[in-house]
């Protein structure tokens, strides 16, 4: 092959190279399920700890108005391709993280850690054409949680999991699922209860056992609560958070 040639291919190359690692991915199709639940987006192609640097992934609303954007280890959401404020110290995301939207496109959830046992919790935000606003409810539900399942020792003690499970009634009311998790100091190591909270009044609506989450929601449940559902006994399946 001529040398002029061969130039000219490597040039090709490499200036088509690094526009491909920096392609914008949309999700669905591109992304797979929730670790947590497959109602949600999981917000990785790679599935890497760590942010990567060509992680460029798009989640459209589904009313198509709007989508969430993640490129690298930042997030922001678009209105008409304009990206609209997000509160400055939400704005970090990394992973594992998954993300779902209201049926209503008027929210939006998001799941996310810097760990895979411990350190999950949701965020969630309303969105209008022009501000994103968190509301608290990872918090709420970790309260509940912990007055039945607290991961205390004596001496150390760990937080229990949160995450975005199913979004109910458009965009007023969602269930988040708690987990005791996977380490030393939980008694209740791998228990997992839902709660259904109203965004509204901030109230939680009803409790779920993990065996009505599985006898309601059985296709939404990720692959994280069905491997803590073969690990529970027939009681704690039974038992409401």
């Amino acid at each position: 092959m001529p040398k002029i040639v061969q130039a000219i291919l490597l040039t090709t190359v490499s200036a088509i190279i690094p526009l491909l690692g920096s392609e914008t991915t949309l999700c669905p199709p591109g992304c797979g399920p929730g670790r947590w639940s497959t109602a949600a987006i999981d917000l990785s192609l790679a599935k890497m700890k760590a942010p990567y640097e060509s992680r460029d992934i798009k989640v459209d609303s589904p009313d198509g108005h709007k989508s969430l954007r993640v490129v690298k280890d930042h997030w922001w959401v678009e209105v008409a391709g304009r990206k609209i404020f997000r509160p400055a110290k939400a704005a970090e995301i990394l992973y594992p993280a998954e993300a779902a939207w209201a049926p209503d496109s008027r929210s939006l959830f998001i799941t996310q850690s810097a760990g895979y046992s411990t350190g999950y919790h949701v965020d969630v935000y309303r969105i209008s054409d022009s501000t994103v606003v968190q509301i608290q409810l990872s918090s709420i539900v970790a309260r509940a949680f912990d007055r039945r399942h607290r991961c205390f020792d004596g001496q150390v003690s760990n937080d229990p999991n949160t995450a975005g499970f199913k979004w109910l009634d458009g965009a007023d009311r969602l269930v988040v699922v708690a987990e005791a998790p996977p380490v030393g100091v939980c008694k209740d190591a791998n228990y997992f209860g839902g709660y259904e909270v109203s965004l509204t009044s901030r109230k939680i609506l009803q409790r779920f056992s993990p065996q009505q989450l599985h006898d309601q929601w059985d296709a939404e449940l990720g692959e994280r609560l069905r491997d803590n559902l073969t690990l529970l006994s027939l009681d704690a399946k039974r038992k409401e958070p």
